[in-house]
């Protein structure tokens, strides 16, 4: 079993083979072909989020132990099975749930393990898939990939996730709303892939990167700058001067949370994905005279996973470009994510340890 390694945090990843385990009971073991690189590795490396200011949350305190194994955007062929398993075989290719909960809490009961208040995410809590090999708790967080490819469907565990558990949110909208989606890098380019799917709202992209802009115009979204003097006022000449039915905000810092927020129209929605960091100063009485709302998305549930992967399939969406790394490269990838040379998204290939 080859695998880069975190072992303290702020530091480079490090290589390490040790023996293949051996599941038991339900336990899978996966030969892991393509794991996905994400912004929240970045974060998993640093050892931090910021938060405000000077502030920092500090991974270690939401309980992340080192050494870790990261990767959580993960598709592997399936190795061995242990005891109990009966619902997958081995050979079959299987894309990852990562978000794993306890199990036995309410949300987890009810279907969010992704917001279980005792995690046990892979590659965040557990060894994740920067590896030639996973061993995956038990079977039901495998799902079927249809006919989709191993390097494309990965990423759809977080970023394809993560884009469509926030689309959801912000619905339903009518075609004669606007939906503000700030941010077209990976989650921006899933967006633009799902959104003409799930409504005919008008929908407008931010971003600071023109090229992304211009790509998204090509196919035919509404697109402003960041960098205009006022993006605000571009943006209501083409919702209107009331303003956006929703906003999606997938860098979610100071400035981006702001605009968004300043973007809505009565009884609109604030929906705040990235995790870039920052703080959100609002007057809080227009809260109430407008009646917005503000709230959070993270990733989604293994039932959106279902429908996510079925309408891609069925769908046959537009791949998102992707640029794929040998598993030796983890480092060198997560640095070119932090300087925003990634256009798509960067996928690592357990095959190529």
């Amino acid at each position: 079993m080859k695998s880069v390694r975190l072992v303290e945090f702020g530091s480079s990843l490090q290589w390490e083979e040790k023996q293949d385990p051996e599941p038991k009971d339900s336990e899978v073991l996966l030969e892991v072909i393509s794991c996905g690189v994400c912004h929240s590795d970045l974060h998993l490396r640093d050892g931090y989020y910021k938060i405000g200011g000077e502030e920092k949350l500090f991974v270690k305190d939401r309980g992340v132990k080192l050494p870790l194994t990261p990767g959580h955007e993960v598709v592997g062929r399936i190795l061995k099975i242990g005891s109990k398993v009966s619902s997958v075989s081995v050979g079959e290719t299987k894309l990852v749930y990562p978000w794993i909960g306890c199990g036995t809490c309410e949300e987890c009961e009810s279907g969010n393990p992704q917001l279980c208040s005792a995690p046990k995410s892979l590659g965040i809590y557990q060894d994740g898939g920067y590896s030639d090999r996973i061993l995956v708790p038990d079977e039901k967080w495998l799902l079927d990939i249809y006919d989709l490819s191993p390097e494309y469907a990965c990423s759809y565990a977080c970023a394809g996730l993560t884009a469509y558990g926030a689309l959801k949110k912000a619905l339903p909208l009518k075609k004669s709303d606007s939906l503000v989606i700030i941010g077209a890098g990976g989650l921006g380019m899933f967006a633009s892939q799902l959104v003409p799917l799930l409504t005919e709202a008008k929908v407008i992209f931010l971003d600071l990167d023109e090229s992304r802009l211009e790509k998204l115009k090509e196919i035919g979204f509404y697109t402003v700058p960041s960098s205009h003097p006022d993006p605000a006022s571009e943006v209501k000449k083409i919702s209107g001067p009331l303003g956006v039915s929703a906003v999606i905000d997938f860098v979610n810092n100071s400035a981006t949370s702001s605009l968004g927020f300043s973007l809505l129209k009565k009884n609109g929605t604030l929906i705040g994905v990235g995790l870039f960091g920052g703080e959100l100063k609002i007057p809080t009485p227009i809260l109430s005279l407008r009646s917005l709302t503000i709230r959070g998305s993270y990733t989604g549930s293994p039932g959106e996973l279902k429908e996510l992967l079925r309408l891609v399939s069925e769908k046959k969406i537009r791949p998102v470009p992707v640029q794929i790394r040998n598993l030796r490269e983890a480092d060198s990838a997560l640095n070119d994510l932090s300087s925003g040379k990634v256009l798509g998204r960067l996928v690592l290939s357990g095959k190529s340890a």
